[in-house]
């Protein structure tokens, strides 16, 4: 395996292993093929029921509902990778709207902070 791409690996694995929000084999990469600024190219598993997601480079705050005036669940450290349930409008946030539930935990983060690796459902 190149260094490179046995790098990108653990790095990924530390970040999945950290947040406890992602498993399964890694096996398809993000569509676009761009990154949040900053980040590594992320992979996925191709294989589960649930869209993907990116953060960018920030501690990206967890929310209770989407909307920044909830309270605070925790926070996803810059350049997760995190499994999501679903996207719907929320609260504003620069430009967009959107906001994505975690999969398989409670909480809410904001489509500006979060890139899309593979499709997620809409409400």
């Amino acid at each position: 395996m190149p260094r490179s791409t046995l790098s990108l690996f653990l790095v990924a694995a530390s970040l999945v292993a950290l947040t406890g929000l992602a498993s399964g084999p890694a096996a398809a990469v993000d569509a676009s093929g761009r990154p949040p600024a900053g980040c590594p190219r992320a992979v996925v598993d191709a294989d589960a029921n649930t869209g993907w997601v990116q953060t960018a480079r920030v501690n990206l705050r967890i929310r209770e509902y989407p909307t920044t005036r909830s309270r605070v669940l925790g926070h996803l450290p810059p350049c997760a990778v995190v499994a999501v349930a679903r996207r719907e409008a929320g609260q504003r946030i620069g430009t967009t709207r959107t906001w994505y539930r975690l999969e398989g935990r409670r909480g809410w983060v904001s489509g500006a902070y979060a890139h899309p690796l593979r499709p997620v459902l809409t409400r």
